[in-house]
């Protein structure tokens, strides 16, 4: 009943629409607190929680009654000194009872008949959808079961059972596509409400222009969230089917996307910017399959200023969303960034724009970027390679056929089960992984500053140095499995750009402090390592200029953890005050933690911040500009350095100048 409410409201709503510039501010904001057919206010709203409405529209109102009481007074007063005594009291009303024309009662109602509406049947598609896909998942998986242990009669049950529901629920896809999906008319005649929707809810904030204002209107953010995220619900829907948006112009939507992508301070909601987001991975050329796309991207002037650098806040922004599943949450909003960032960093003004970003950013966002992007890559690529080894295990134990048989069915079928359901987690790890390696491999070759910074260059370092250890270390065999390509698994890939992560860092690295991290690493580093990657980056067609540089990376290496060595043995044994706390190594720029009081490495602690804005030590509240320099104990620390110097230079001296007949021998 609501789709054809819809369909009547969206018809009611046609005349205004096709001269939405001239009509749209007819549309009262008001409407939503003071009408008297729908209750607007205790929905959610864009970025107001429901007190901070109550509590706006009781100032309102007091102001209105405010207002009434004095216009009262001058009434009277007029009255009194007029000699006509024509009673004109009927001129007074409250301002809450206000009048809306027939243009914005009808806007409003479309807008909420719509959510329940169409906008729920699009929702209850795309849940069936996915449904339905996991089901055909477990089916062709119950299916592989039967076919590989000769099944058992709870199986064969299991197999039923999802045929039937399979059925059913494919029966039920077809009549939404037929409903809604099929209906372009439809579709295009909600898709224009939504750009007056967008159109409006823009004028709220200024209109279309960057930056928004400091402070969010009230007006905007109180309006309820279902208007803006059905509008992005509809544009994920349409762009995905074929030929849909073909005559539809899309730059209202586009300038919006880009306003409030990036800002927690109008659109609360991280959830409702990922959306945006994901109507922009389908807009890409390559994906939507439209020519007028790319002008999109690559012409558009607020675009080419702004959707870079929000892009990169909103990759940031995803880390904490407060939802209870924003571990993994976070991995599905970055992978559509990174394929959106992947596509933008080939075109000159959009990459222009991130070269740009970096340099003024760079102790900034795109500093908590790198630190994001490097922690995404370690974890992922970590679970893959773990889980592949598991993966490899059940097959040894697939492959000894007689033992296997003798296993109770019930046991085989729970380890295929383990086994299908750890292929998909592999797959979908590994790609997200592969990306990352990716993205970090094509910035550093013309971005590699950030990745020397002292909070940064150890880390980076530490990441490689592991990754190597990873495809190229003792144990790299044991990750040899039957068809690596179908967990996305491309170790000669990785290995190479791995190996070209370090040669495009060591290019930029003008201060030779790149090759001292790499030694530092005691975990994974070792120089035979080096020489067992090159020989099978040689073996595999890597680039020979690439292999060149890295091995000449591998010697500086060998050269600073010699140098580090002699430094040690040089200081001797270092007072306990003078160690870093967490790291326990030489401090070199000591800051106290306000809240603890405790003296850290300023780069140990920066690097701490970049994922967790607290004191590592009493989990108090912690920003970089809360970090108090410890002066004196710097000063101490250099004096302490250069005495130990001199005394050890001191000593090799009187070495050297001992009567021993040394002297006159070498001469």
């Amino acid at each position: 009943m609501f789709v054809n409410l819809s369909a009547v409201m969206l018809r009611l709503c046609e005349p205004f629409l096709d001269n939405m510039e001239s009509k749209k501010d007819k549309i009262d904001v008001n409407y939503l607190f003071y009408n008297n057919r729908i209750d607007f206010k205790d929905l959610t709203a864009i970025n107001a929680s429901s007190d901070e409405v109550s509590s706006w529209i009781e100032s309102i109102n007091n102001e209105h009654d405010q207002n009434s009481a004095s216009g009262e007074v001058r009434l009277m007063e007029s009255q009194e000194a007029t000699s006509s005594g024509k009673n004109s009291t009927s001129l007074v009303r409250c301002a809450k009872k206000e009048n809306f024309s027939f243009i914005c009662e009808c806007f409003f109602m479309t807008a909420r008949v719509l959510n329940l509406g169409l906008m729920k049947a699009i929702s209850d598609f795309k849940h069936i959808s996915q449904q339905l896909a996991r089901l055909e998942d477990d089916l062709e998986s119950n299916r592989a079961m039967r076919d590989q242990g000769g099944g058992s009669p709870q199986l064969e049950q299991d197999i039923n059972r999802l045929e039937k529901i399979v059925e059913i629920l494919t029966q039920d896809k077809f009549c939404y596509e037929a409903q809604i999906l099929r209906d372009g008319a439809f579709l295009q005649r909600a898709l224009s409400f939504y750009r007056l929707m967008i159109l409006w809810s823009v004028d709220l904030v200024g209109g279309f222009k960057m930056p928004l204002p400091s402070q969010c209107p009230k007006k905007f953010s109180c309006i309820p969230e279902h208007f803006l995220d059905d509008a992005m619900d509809l544009l994920v829907l349409t762009s995905r089917i074929p030929k849909a948006l073909e005559s539809f112009v899309l730059d209202d939507f586009l300038s919006f996307i880009i306003m409030f992508m990036g800002s927690t301070s109008y659109i609360k909601n991280p959830y409702l910017r990922a959306k945006m987001v994901e109507v922009l991975n389908c807009w890409m050329p390559q994906r939507s399959g439209l020519s007028s796309t790319a002008s999109l991207f690559e012409g558009h002037q607020l675009c080419l200023d702004y959707l870079v650098r929000n892009l990169l806040k909103l990759y940031v922004d995803i880390e904490f969303t407060g939802s209870h599943t924003q571990f993994f949450d976070k991995f599905n909003i970055r992978h559509n960034i990174a394929e959106l960032l992947e596509y933008l960093w080939d075109v000159p003004s959009h990459r222009n724009a991130w070269r740009q970003i970096a340099k003024e950013e760079e102790k900034g966002v795109y500093l908590n970027f790198l630190n994001f992007l490097i922690n995404d890559s370690i974890y992922l690529l970590d679970e893959s390679l773990n889980k592949i080894l598991e993966l490899k295990e059940i097959e040894a134990e697939m492959a000894n056929t007689i033992e296997w048989e003798r296993r109770p069915p019930q046991e085989r079928e729970e380890r295929l089960r383990v086994f299908h359901q750890w292929e998909n987690i592999v797959r979908f790890d590994m790609k997200l992984a592969n990306e990352d390696v990716g993205m970090l491999a094509f910035t550093s070759e013309q971005i590699p500053a950030p990745f020397l910074l002292p909070e940064m260059v150890e880390r980076v370092a530490s990441m490689l140095n592991y990754f190597l250890l990873q495809l190229a270390g003792p144990q790299r065999k044991s990750l040899t499995v039957k068809d690596p390509e179908k967990y996305e698994f491309k170790p000669k890939q990785l290995l190479k750009q791995i190996a070209t992560i370090y040669v495009h860092i060591s290019r930029g690295d003008k201060e030779a402090v790149f090759p001292a991290a790499i030694s530092k690493d005691g975990r994974a580093y070792n120089d035979q390592l080096f020489a067992s990657a090159a020989n099978i980056l040689w073996r595999i067609g890597g680039d020979p200029q690439i292999i060149k540089e890295f091995m000449q990376l591998a010697g500086k290496a060998k050269a600073a953890a010699s140098e580090a060595m002699d430094a040690e043995a040089i200081l001797g044994d270092i007072p306990d005050e003078f160690l870093d706390p967490i790291q326990y190594t030489l401090m070199k720029d000591p800051v106290i933690l306000p809240s603890s009081k405790v003296t850290i490495d300023r780069p140990v602690i920066i690097r701490h911040l970049l994922s967790d804005s607290t004191d590592p030590f009493n989990r108090s509240h912690l920003t970089q500009d809360m970090l108090i320099p410890n002066t004196e104990l710097k000063l101490q620390i250099e004096e302490f350095v250069r005495s130990q110097q001199s005394r050890k230079r001191t000593a090799a001296e009187s070495e050297i100048g001992e009567p021993d007949g040394t002297a006159d021998m070498v001469e």
